[in-house]
């Protein structure tokens, strides 16, 4: 069935069969007539079940033009695709062209001029090669077979996987076809969401390759850690990760990069004042491309124990080879993130191994409730039981559309409003654009001059939206930040701050400290020298909303007799703390204690019903005080204001939007060109839910 070429790449392999999903996957793709998701774990096969077939079903097609495009979510996993492909295809007629920022230009012409094989692209480049070579992409993608998107996951719920399905949708109406979109993800337990997310509301079948329940060995521990002034939690961390990791290859995932480059450098300290050789390195975003390749490669090598302290950068499936174990420190705030980093080890047969090293205080309601042990218990249990987060949908999306808008006028020079909708809207992924609020939002961006209408009807681009498109980040939906470059003055790039350093200042940046000594705000660029002063960190981490149905398992945790076998001897006890805590306050049966001298309203519900219900009260309550709203409780909250709230029709949602400043509901690249009504509407169907607010608060009047 397979092709002699990818039969023999198995043979060279040593391979004596192929896995479930490989198995499962070859027929239906050969087919060619739907849509595939392969859902897997990292590691699982998933490249080669989307490959082998695809590979087979091209590899007799000698006809002009780019057979497959292949997206993927970063520069890094292009390379290791392309580096595998060279290898599969070896002695085959089919071309594998990368492409992106960093592609040569010869590269890229050559697949210009004779266009055919794998095309493998980010968004962003995608974006680019769409609107400044519209004509060229039209021969180009004429005989595309089919699409495949690399870590799907990575796109679900974000501004930029809606810029992708929005630039699918323009090559399958380019080419006026469907065309076959194989997506290889990680496990999901919505998959319903997941092909809505895949081909928009679109009629197409689609065949969902999901890895069973595996055999596989999995190895867990929570270690709890207290902290007070008279323990420094940092410092027993990294002794533990130095006694237990020390000489093999791991990960070790923070929360943020400030945390990434606390902890490098303590174990950098460790090192050197017990004298043994430095394993221990960092990755995150703000790092540049040569510093991260470097760590890559050593944990790809293997040549020598490396263990990384890394964000969520290392998260997807870049390849670094073999990894004995990860490490979590503070708590796991997404069961489907925690998923993706777990699959990063266990490799060839091993044990996956996990370690949670879990970080409470003993200041304040959360600590005395241990609430970072029980999120953390919360997250596994549901890993266990795989269920993940489900998927955001029915956003409006302005940001993006006003992008995609952009794109697509500046691609043909001029398009009618009307053919703008249909291809944006009821063709394209913005289906819920109605017909007036398209035209609301044009008049909007007439008013700001970011298109213009000729007499004959066209929508144009203005002067104001010339100059965005002219921006070098017009093409990824990333907001833009006020980056400064910092350069090593006696070598190369080191990475980027957030904020303009000055100089005589010393920053913090891959766990070393610089001196700044020359800086440049045209170029926003600053050259530092190496020094042993102590720096600062010019960036830090945006914290990560926790899903409800997190919160309503630690609910469940806190009121379960349960014990857990992959707890340490200080996490159960701090188990027991917190659940005594919560039967001490009676959390079980009561929704509202006395807390602090304040009135504390337990919702259990998330932070985006909490913030719904804040904005209620605030809306309803004339001199209601809310002194803090988190995941789990508002504090400053009486049950008489809930009583008045719900004697009150229920809001709706944009009038709560009304609410909050215009600065405050900048979530999005492009949010600052929309009027208040538009702004509004886009906040309230991203951040707020008012039913599952009132059904809380009705809940909570029920209770009390």
């Amino acid at each position: 069935m397979l092709a002699p070429s990818v039969q023999r790449w198995i043979w060279k392999q040593g391979w004596t069969s192929l896995n479930e999903i490989q198995e499962k996957s070859i027929p239906i793709i050969l087919k060619a007539d739907s849509d595939v998701i392969i859902s897997a774990a990292t590691a699982g096969g998933k490249t080669e079940a989307a490959l082998f077939p695809i590979l087979t079903y091209i590899n007799d097609d000698n006809s002009f033009g780019c057979k497959v495009l292949y997206v993927s979510p970063l520069k890094a996993l292009i390379n290791d695709q392309y580096r595998r492909l060279l290898d599969i295809t070896e002695g085959t007629h089919i071309k594998v062209t990368p492409w992106h920022q960093d592609v040569s230009v010869s590269l890229k012409n050559n697949f210009i001029k004779t266009p055919s094989g794998i095309l493998i692209i980010t968004p962003e480049s995608l974006e680019s090669f769409l609107m400044n070579r519209r004509e060229i992409a039209e021969y180009i993608f004429e005989s595309l077979k089919y699409i495949v998107i690399d870590e799907l996951h990575a796109f679900i719920g974000t501004e930029r996987g809606i810029q992708l399905q929005s630039l699918l949708s323009r090559v399958e109406i380019m080419v006026n076809r469907r065309i076959p979109r194989i997506a290889m993800s990680a496990t999901f337990s919505d998959f319903d969401s997941v092909k809505v997310f895949l081909r928009n509301k679109c009629e197409f079948p689609c065949s969902v390759i999901l890895q069973e329940k595996s055999s596989h060995e999995v190895k867990i521990l929570i270690k709890e850690y207290i902290s007070n002034e008279n323990v420094n939690v940092g410092d027993n961390i990294c002794n533990e990760i130095l006694n237990k990791l020390r000489g093999t290859n791991n990960l070790v995932f923070v929360n943020s990069r400030f945390e990434a480059e606390e902890y490098t450098t303590k174990l950098k300290i460790l090192c050197e004042e017990n004298n043994i050789p430095n394993e221990f390195r960092i990755h995150h975003g703000n790092l540049s491309r040569e510093i991260r390749g470097s760590v890559e490669r050593e944990l790809q090598e293997g040549r020598y124990p490396v263990t990384t302290i890394c964000t969520s950068t290392l998260e997807l499936g870049v390849d670094i080879g073999k990894v004995k174990s990860i490490a979590q420190i503070g708590a796991a705030n997404s069961v489907s993130g925690l998923r993706q980093r777990l699959g990063r080890s266990g490799r060839r047969n091993e044990p996956s191994i996990l370690r949670i090293l879990s970080i409470d205080g003993e200041c304040g309601l959360l600590d005395e409730l241990r609430k970072n042990l029980f999120q953390n218990i919360a997250v596994v249990e549901l890993l266990k039981e795989h269920k993940f987060e489900t998927l955001s949908v029915g956003n409006y999306h302005f940001s993006t559309l006003i992008q995609q808008l952009l794109s697509l006028i500046a691609s043909y020079g001029g398009i009618l409003a009307k053919e703008a909708w249909h291809y944006l809207c009821i063709n394209g992924v913005f289906k819920n654009i109605t017909p007036s609020v398209f035209l609301k939002l044009l008049h909007c961006l007439g008013e700001k001059k970011v298109i213009s209408q000729l007499h004959t009807g066209e929508i144009i681009i203005g002067w104001v939206g010339e100059k965005i498109i002219r921006e070098v980040d017009f093409y990824a939906t990333f907001m833009k930040t006020d980056d400064y470059t910092i350069f090593d003055i006696n070598g190369g790039r080191i990475g980027i701050i957030q904020g303009e350093p000055r100089k005589g200042d010393v920053i913090k940046l891959a766990a070393k400290h610089w001196e700044v000594e020359k800086v440049s705000k045209r170029n926003k660029t600053a050259y530092v020298y190496q020094t042993d002063k102590v720096g600062i960190l010019f960036f830090d981490g945006v914290g990560m909303d926790i899903s409800s149905f997190i919160v309503e398992k630690m609910k469940e945790v806190y009121c379960s007799l349960d014990e857990y076998p992959y707890l340490d001897l200080n996490a159960k006890a701090q188990l027991k703390v917190g659940r005594n805590y919560f039967s001490q306050y009676a959390l079980n049966s009561t929704s509202f204690i006395e807390y602090d001298k304040r009135s504390t309203l337990f919702t259990w519900a998330g932070f985006r019903i909490n913030h719904t219900i804040e904005l209620i009260l605030m809306r309803h309550l004339e001199n209601i005080e809310i002194e803090e709203c988190n995941e789990i409780y508002i504090a400053g909250v009486k049950p008489s204001d809930v009583v008045c709230v719900l004697e009150q029709e229920k809001p709706k949602a944009v009038d709560l939007a009304s609410l909050l400043d215009f600065e405050l509901k900048l979530q999005h690249k492009y949010d600052y060109l929309l009027t208040d009504e538009l702004l509004n509407m886009e906040y309230a169907k991203s951040c707020l839910d008012v039913d599952g607010a009132w059904n809380v608060l009705e809940n909570v009047l029920n209770l009390n």
